[in-house]
């Protein structure tokens, strides 16, 4: 047993902490695997037993003002996040097929891992959409596909950072960028005039959105096992191929139940 131990402890520091990129060791929340181990444990814990607990026996929380800055906040961060990628690498420097991580101290790859690591902390932002939502006692909103795919966003981002702070897959970021703006625009008018809420006709499209960009980061995921010279790590380009694919059935999944129920 005692073997078995040492060789995963082994295994885990030549695989997990051996292949980190030191460059971002002093920026915040990137010192220690155990940084983003612990938000992802602290947002479950509260998501799944402490905030539930906690709003038991009180009313929900109206929050009406700080959702408006809230979702006004998203839309400034997402903006500022698809102008940086852009700039930094998708307008002008990246290829399409087959973009590797550079991992060296220039300017440019300092300002790739910059981008990735805004993204990241965008993701971080994104775990307050559950807690407002337990908040507000809006249960149902608060589903499996809610939680997985913000925890399972905020995981991915972190890896990105650590391991592959830019190449391929960073697409993601003014991809998701977009969507968040329309997203929280959405959210933002209806908040601060309700009156509309049942006058704009895309809301559904919202989710249509997200399922396009799902399908849109799988194929170009995909894209790396087809040149065999490429030098990006595929098996990470495997975990996002799988992920999108995954994230896009559950939206296909959400949409069909949603939309088709309010169409019976």
């Amino acid at each position: 047993m005692a073997a078995v131990i040492k060789a995963g402890r082994r295994a885990f520091d030549e695989w997990v902490i051996g292949k980190m990129d030191s460059r971002s060791d002093d920026w915040f929340l990137m010192g220690s695997i155990w940084h983003a181990v612990a938000i992802l444990a602290l947002y479950l814990y509260f998501v799944k037993h402490l905030g539930p607990n906690l709003m038991k026996n009180r009313p929900a929380f109206k929050l009406e003002g700080l959702m408006k800055a809230y979702n006004l906040l998203q839309i400034i961060t997402n903006v500022y996040m698809l102008l940086l990628s852009l700039d930094a690498a998708w307008a002008f420097k990246y290829k399409w097929v087959c973009e590797p991580v550079d991992y060296s101290r220039t300017p440019s790859a300092y300002y790739a891992l910059k981008g990735v690591w805004t993204y990241l902390m965008i993701k971080v932002l994104d775990l307050m959409d559950t807690v407002f939502i337990v908040l507000r006692k809006k249960d149902s909103q608060a589903s499996f596909l809610h939680v997985y795919h913000h925890g399972g966003m905020f995981v991915l981002a972190w890896a990105a950072t650590k391991y592959l702070p830019g190449g391929h897959l960073t697409l993601l970021g003014p991809v998701n960028s977009f969507v968040h703006i329309v997203m929280y625009t959405y959210y933002f008018i209806t908040a601060t005039w309700p009156e509309f809420r049942n006058k704009l006709w895309w809301k559904r499209h919202l989710t249509e959105m997200q399922m396009i960009q799902f399908l849109v980061i799988f194929l170009h995921s995909s894209l790396v096992f087809t040149q065999e010279t490429c030098a990006y790590p595929k098996p990470f380009a495997l975990v996002h191929v799988i992920q999108c694919g995954v994230m896009f059935f559950l939206f296909l999944d959400f949409y069909l139940k949603t939309y088709r129920k309010k169409a019976s």
